[in-house]
């Protein structure tokens, strides 16, 4: 049996960079000692890749309400068979504010007819229109940016408005939009020469009757057959519900997590087929990407470029503060910076590097997860709601997880590799929280204005198992985001753990 610990030691290199594998082999002892134990785990893993597969499939028909039935769920009153809560949200409409206002009523809290603030008509663009509108409990307003075509229109971009003394940080995407869009959501910015550039606001017209906000249920899911060890699962689940139930009557959040037992092939957990904003977490698909294309021989981890003024972006990481172009950086340097300083600058680097979002959603999808999206680039900024950012659910960023800890992810030595490269974060410890002080997990963290999430892979014990825990629309407090992660984490140790 593999010991808890021997090979998560935790190692800060002397610079950006965690180690050279393919043009430049191990030098060190005790790297190749690190090495040799992840092996160890991998070969662990691999010997119940197989059962897990074939476990996970046949749960399917007992897993959690998924397409119609989840839609039935997601829109009260508004949701029609056959109808994914994603279709719904994207349904045209024949006026910019209607459009608007299904993409935001069926998804984000608090959002009304009244709350319609203003529309708003490119002079440049006539075919794109923005429409400023608030949710309740909200002091910024969000801004939807539509796009018609036939006499049909989409929402495409939104933002929330709060940065008005850093406006660059949001423009960072909204790529597409007319400039008269994009700079008229702060007026009070522009210079005097600019002021051709404002457009008029219309009052809004008629909108969609659409039900307030609903989400999936909170019952719980397992997937598989856990046989003799329902009860741990059973244990965990309660404690998964209790903690979600809590978030939501405390701060009206809506949270979701999905475990799998990595050895039994069960997944189990609450709201895993819901939609959440990925944050910081869409950097594991994108690090696979990465990977991959070493595996192909299109990428090596010695390969250097500059980044270019187009993967700037607002958030975590040192690289926004380097003038782009200037200095070349090694796919090693930005993995290393993208995955343990989650630098936003590195991540969308690599996405470029790798062949943009169509590549990393393709990987997605090859991995089993269907419903994640890389929708736009990595930052600071969120979206009104995750069918116009970048998002995943519990189930799929905890299966692409559950592929790289069995080797299943790419080749076998970059799986290794991954992990070795998640062990290095030690940015955020949220999930980490909920585990006893001589534990660690190989995972990703991610937060935007009132998101929390966090996935990781846990490999101590008899019973290793992957956790991806995903919370939206609840509390600006981090603190209580954090909190919900650490009592996710722990009931799901405790199930896992148990002698």
């Amino acid at each position: 049996m593999i010991g808890p610990n021997h090979h998560r030691k935790k190692r800060r290199p002397r610079r950006p960079g965690y180690r050279r594998r393919r043009r430049n082999p191990l030098r060190r002892l005790g790297a190749l000692a690190v090495l040799l134990a992840l092996v160890a785990v991998s070969l662990f893993f691999l010997n119940y890749s197989s059962s897990s597969d074939s476990a996970l499939d046949a749960g399917a028909s007992s897993s959690a309400p998924a397409g119609d039935e989840a839609a039935a769920q997601a829109g009260a009153g508004t949701v029609s068979e056959g109808s994914s809560k994603e279709e719904l949200t994207a349904r045209p409409e024949a006026s910019p504010e209607a459009a608007a206002y299904r993409a935001a009523a069926l998804e984000l809290p608090g959002v009304e007819p009244g709350g319609v603030e203003g529309v708003y008509r490119s002079t440049m663009d006539p075919s794109w229109a923005s429409v400023r509108l608030r949710a309740a409990d909200d002091d910024a307003p969000y801004y939807i940016f539509v796009r018609g075509s036939g006499g049909e229109w989409r929402a495409e971009r939104s933002i929330r408005a709060d940065e008005p003394e850093a406006p660059e940080n949001e423009k960072v995407v909204l790529e597409g939009v007319p400039k008269d869009l994009v700079q008229s959501v702060y007026p009070e910015n522009l210079a005097e020469e600019e002021a051709g550039l404002l457009v008029e606001s219309e009052r809004p017209g008629e909108l969609p009757a659409l039900g307030p906000a609903e989400f999936a249920s909170r019952a719980p899911v397992v997937d598989g057959e856990p046989g003799r060890e329902r009860g741990r699962v059973d244990d965990a689940l309660a404690g998964i519900e209790r903690t979600v139930g809590g978030y939501q009557e405390r701060h009206g959040g809506v949270a979701g997590a999905y475990a799998i037992d990595v050895n039994g092939g069960w997944g189990y957990g609450v709201r895993p087929d819901e939609p959440f904003f990925g944050a910081s977490v869409m950097k594991v698909p994108i690090m696979v990407a990465v990977y991959r294309r070493m595996d192909e021989g299109k990428l090596d981890l010695s390969d250097a470029f500059p980044f270019e003024s187009g993967d700037v972006a607002a958030g975590a990481g040192w690289l926004q503060w380097e003038e782009p172009g200037t200095v070349e950086h090694t796919v090693e340097d930005y993995l290393y910076m993208m995955m343990t300083q989650s630098d936003n600058v590195a991540t969308n680097a690599l996405v470029r590097k790798v062949g943009g979002p169509e590549y990393v959603n393709e990987v997605a999808r090859d991995l089993g997860a269907r419903n994640t999206v890389l929708y736009q680039k990595i930052t600071s900024e969120r979206a009104a709601t995750p069918f116009l950012d970048n998002r995943t659910t519990p189930r799929d960023m905890a299966e692409m997880l559950r592929k790289i800890s069995t080797g299943q992810a790419a080749s076998r030595i970059s799986c290794e590799d991954m992990m070795y490269l998640m062990y290095q974060n030690d940015l955020d410890r949220w999930l980490e929280a909920g585990l006893p002080d001589t534990e660690e997990a190989a995972n990703k963290t991610g937060w935007l204005f009132k998101v929390y999430d966090d996935a990781g892979i846990v490999a101590a014990g008899e019973r290793p198992y992957v956790v991806a825990i995903f919370s939206k629309h609840g509390t600006d407090d981090m603190e209580e985001g954090k909190l919900l992660i650490k009592d996710i984490s722990a009931a799901v140790w405790e199930a896992q753990s148990r002698k």
